[in-house]
């Protein structure tokens, strides 16, 4: 059944009820069968309304008109379902002729899943919330493409695995946090949980089952877990997978005691259910990386830095500074649009040089501009590498220009193979701290200052 058939059987059962859908609700209703993000519907409604009005008011009250006409429960993220149950059950009946036309136009009671007066229902929320520690997000600069990217992973993919992952200080919780609030009237539960420090997964299952069962059990097993996952709508975000990996290793393997998060990736990438799991992660894991590719239900997604508009409109935000256009431009290109490195330059701009950006620039001419928070977050990256990755890591810096891989082997200061090179490289990529392109790598630009300022102290 296509948008136009689903559309002219729904307007048929309103109209038995004397009830009719407006323009805007068979936009949206067109757009969300055919797997649209709600910014993809709106650019074909914009003259008529906003877009928080098409998401906050003409979406739910479709939805909502809708579950009531088919007496089962409808969202954006499941609508074909619904409307296809309810025209065969429609087709049975009129072939078998046993009911009239009144009685033909009441849907059967055991097809709702909810009872009527369940008022999260009928405000189309999810039934439970539980935003844990998730941190308060106003703004989002230049993350319009991510966010309907993922948005038509959830809605038309079905994505049942999620991670996003990149260079720290990139956005991926805040990205993460903006998802949840985005998405969250498609699910029936929502749970998000930082995993730093590391819970066991064992206690983590613990703390879900116990969410998800509304408190009637605490099993610590998987499988339970999988269960909710397959029974009811839920989307769970789970902040910083790269607590539970092993540093000092290129092989992407777990850390003792938390090899069991593995099994978690591969049983909800690979198992049937009708929720989503989303991760945010430094490093991308090496068990997402084989699922992915083929399977539409896993997706990883690489954030970069924000394009030069985005990273203006992030800098103006921060208050008003003196400067050119090509100040802020050789800031923003010589930091590739780390949000929390231009966060914390904006800071010392306006705290230290008045918000004058130009000196702030004659300074940096002196050595480097790495501030303890940014600085933080690139030691712990560090510390996490590899010896290997360490060697290829200072190689990399020593050069301008990228490096082929024959290269990186007849500069590199201790014995390697061509296996091995492939093997490091392929895991500074997924911690995404080299960038890779016609088979010439260079290193990502933050962990070049990072570098750079690190010889200068250990210089001093």
């Amino acid at each position: 059944m296509d948008a136009d058939e689903a559309l002219k059987f729904v307007e048929q059962l309103l109209s038995e009820q004397e009830k009719r859908l407006n323009d805007l609700q068979r936009v949206m209703f067109r757009g969300a069968w055919e797997g649209k993000s709600s910014r993809k519907i709106y650019q074909e409604c914009s003259s008529r309304c906003t877009y928080q009005h098409l998401i906050q008011n003409v979406g739910p009250e479709l939805w909502r008109l809708l579950s009531d006409v088919v007496d089962d429960r409808v969202s954006k993220r499941n609508l074909q379902g619904p409307i296809e149950r309810a025209k065969e059950l429609r087709s049975r009946r009129d072939r078998n002729g046993t009911s009239t036309t009144s009685e033909r136009s009441q849907p059967e009671p055991n097809l709702r899943l909810e009872p009527e007066s369940n008022l999260l229902w009928e405000e189309h929320k999810p039934q439970w919330e539980d935003w844990g520690n998730i941190p308060a997000v106003s703004s989002v600069f230049g993350r319009i493409k991510e966010l309907e990217q993922l948005e038509e992973r959830f809605s038309f993919n079905g994505c049942r695995l999620i991670v996003l992952f990149g260079a720290p200080g990139i956005g991926k919780t805040t990205l993460a946090a903006k998802l949840a609030h985005q998405v969250k009237d498609q699910f029936d539960f929502l749970i998000w949980r930082s995993l730093q420090p590391a819970p066991s997964l064992t206690s983590l299952v613990a703390d879900l089952v116990q969410f998800l069962s509304n408190g009637q059990e605490t099993s610590t097993e998987l499988t339970r877990l999988l269960y909710y996952l397959r029974n009811q709508s839920c989307l769970i975000v789970l902040d910083g997978l790269e607590s539970v990996l092993r540093g000092g290793v290129h092989n992407g393997s777990y850390q003792e005691g938390y090899e069991e998060y593995g099994e978690l990736l591969k049983q909800v990438g690979q198992t049937v259910h009708q929720s989503c799991l989303v991760f945010t992660s430094a490093e991308k894991p090496k068990d997402v990386a084989r699922m992915e590719g083929g399977n539409q239900r896993v997706f990883a997604l690489k954030l970069e830095g924000l394009g030069e508009l985005a990273a203006r409109e992030f800098l103006n935000a921060k208050g008003a500074f003196s400067c050119a256009d090509s100040d802020w431009r050789l800031i923003i290109q010589r930091y590739e649009g780390n949000p929390s490195a231009l966060n914390a330059i904006a800071t010392n701009v306006r705290e230290v040089f008045d918000g004058d950006v130009k000196n702030f620039l004659e300074e940096l001419q002196q050595g480097t501009a790495l501030f303890e928070d940014i600085r933080s977050l690139l030691d712990r990256q560090f510390n996490r590498l590899s010896d290997l990755e360490r060697a290829i890591v200072e190689c990399l810096v020593k050069h301008h220009e990228p490096l082929t891989i024959t290269e990186i082997i007849q500069s590199v200061t201790r014995p390697i193979t061509n296996v091995e090179v492939q093997e490091v490289l392929q895991s500074l990529l997924r911690r995404s701290l080299i960038e890779g392109t016609a088979a010439r790598y260079s290193l990502q630009a933050l962990m070049t200052e990072y570098m750079v300022h690190r010889a200068i102290e250990q210089r001093t």
